[in-house]
């Protein structure tokens, strides 16, 4: 048989509340030609019996003794047969045109290894909540990237599986920043990334996922900035203030989304004290702690009213920017 064009790699990890929807999502896609790789990472629930449950002839499970994320993933790439490996979590949707948008892009690109598209945020009921990420227009390098993850999860990427197999694909000493440092490692090397500046992902926000724990997040953060410290010394020395700083800087937007706003100013103030740079090198910086301090200065009823005018004129802006069909 010939090979498909597209290996979709999905790592599961008791994933049962959502790997239904995440399957639905995938076929149905406009792009025919692909194959399912589900990875069951020692799932205690009924993952792996849900995803039996397919009967379409592209959908593999791979079953495995739970490893984590990086390796889970790799078995994926490891059973890959597909010329591009695209990356979904259990717990994420596609919109319909994502392969074949990104078949197009790199096609028509050869010389990039990688291609990403933009995401909105869904709730645990699959409904959008208004929010996005779209991240900035621009040419990517390790050094980008060791500042601000610009691919924003782990769902929207695709990668040429020649690449992963020659870089020996994800980290697995890593439990969290995995996609990340695969990203500075590839950017390091020479590896060109290509922007789809369309919203084709959906990535679903949750108690069990990995950015709702952002005190975790952290304390991995050193992990990841020690790993890539092995072959980009110099960039890390850098580079690490201001890492942390919009780390921090994201911690407080989480906090602020979330409506705790002590937590919100805490992790503003760690930022600006980690770096005064994330005011002019993170672009939503200057938006979030303005926000932040408005909160402690205005009236509760005149902020909130703010709050959610702003929220509207955004969500108006976002939408007009990036049109695409949900799925």
């Amino acid at each position: 048989m010939d090979r498909p064009k597209f290996s979709i790699v999905i790592p599961a990890y008791n994933a049962s509340a959502y790997i239904a929807d995440c399957l639905d999502s995938v076929l149905a896609q406009t792009e025919p030609d692909f194959e399912v790789i589900v990875v069951d990472d020692g799932s205690t629930d009924d993952t792996a019996e849900i995803v039996s449950r397919f009967s379409d002839r592209r959908v593999h499970l791979v079953q495995r003794v739970n490893g984590g994320l990086a390796a889970a993933r790799n078995t994926g790439i490891a059973a890959a047969q597909g010329e591009l490996v695209a990356f979904l979590d259990a717990d994420d949707r596609w919109c319909p045109d994502k392969l074949a948008t990104h078949r197009q892009a790199l096609d028509e690109n050869p010389q990039a290894s990688v291609s990403y598209d933009w995401a909105a945020f869904i709730d645990t009921q699959g409904n959008r909540t208004g929010l996005c990420m779209a991240q900035t227009r621009i040419a990517l390098t390790h050094k980008i990237l060791l500042v601000k993850n610009y691919l924003g999860n782990g769902s929207t990427s695709v990668v040429r599986r020649s690449v992963l197999e020659k870089t020996g694909g994800f980290d697995e000493t890593l439990r969290r920043q995995v996609d990340r440092e695969l990203w500075v490692r590839l950017t390091f090397n020479g590896h060109q990334f290509h922007l789809v500046p369309r919203v084709l992902t959906e990535y679903r926000i949750h108690s069990a996922s990995f950015t709702a724990d952002t005190e975790r997040m952290l304390q991995e953060l050193e992990v990841f900035l020690a790993r890539v410290a092995t072959y980009a010394p110099e960039s890390v020395t850098e580079l690490a203030p201001l890492t942390i700083a919009c780390t921090h800087r994201w911690m407080a937007r989480a906090a602020f989304v979330e409506g705790n706003y002590p937590k919100a100013r805490i992790h503003a103030c760690k930022s600006l004290q980690s770096s005064i740079q994330v005011l002019w090198r993170d672009p939503r910086a200057p938006i979030s702690f303005a926000a932040i301090a408005l909160q402690v200065i205005l009236p509760a009823p005149l902020f909130h009213g703010l709050l959610r005018m702003g929220k509207q004129i955004l969500k108006r802006w976002f939408q007009a920017r990036t049109p695409s069909q949900s799925y």
